[in-house]
């Protein structure tokens, strides 16, 4: 499954490039680690038809830096942008559609709890026989849930 595949890629990616920070998933995070630690968050995964045999993935992620005193984003952001920029997915190089810090701000002005956003893009084809339903429910902008 191309989101299980991704989700894995980005793990390895950070785990690999800040050894030092643990890296907990949203969906999984029951006890949460001592800081600093990374939090990554799915916030889309859907499937976008090409052709009757093409389609690109799309995954969007939220990565929530929670820091320690004397090491703010400030000191990573630079290196946390850059690892960001591509994945190897199941050994296919993905490179990133969109990298970003954000810092939300709320409808009063005050800044909010920021985080870091990638989306990645993975053509990919399928050599079965796709079902006029299933297209169908493509085509009208189907998500993976």
């Amino acid at each position: 499954m191309p989101t299980q595949q991704t989700r894995a890629a980005l793990a390895t990616k950070l785990t690999n490039g800040f050894p030092d920070i643990p890296l907990i998933s949203k969906e999984d995070a029951a006890v949460l680690p001592p800081v600093p630690y990374f939090q990554t968050e799915l916030t889309l995964a859907e499937f976008e038809p090409i052709s009757t045999h093409r389609y690109a993935a799309r995954f969007r992620f939220r990565i929530h830096y929670v820091p320690v005193t004397g090491r703010p984003v400030s000191t990573i952001i630079d290196e946390m942008l850059e690892s960001l920029t591509s994945l190897d997915v199941s050994g296919r190089p993905c490179r990133a559609s969109s990298v970003a810090w954000e810092r939300p701000t709320g409808n009063d002005g005050a800044g909010g709890e920021g985080c870091f956003r990638a989306e990645y893009v993975i053509q990919m084809t399928t050599d079965q026989f796709e079902t006029e339903t299933k297209m169908q429910t493509l085509k009208q902008g189907g998500e993976l849930k």
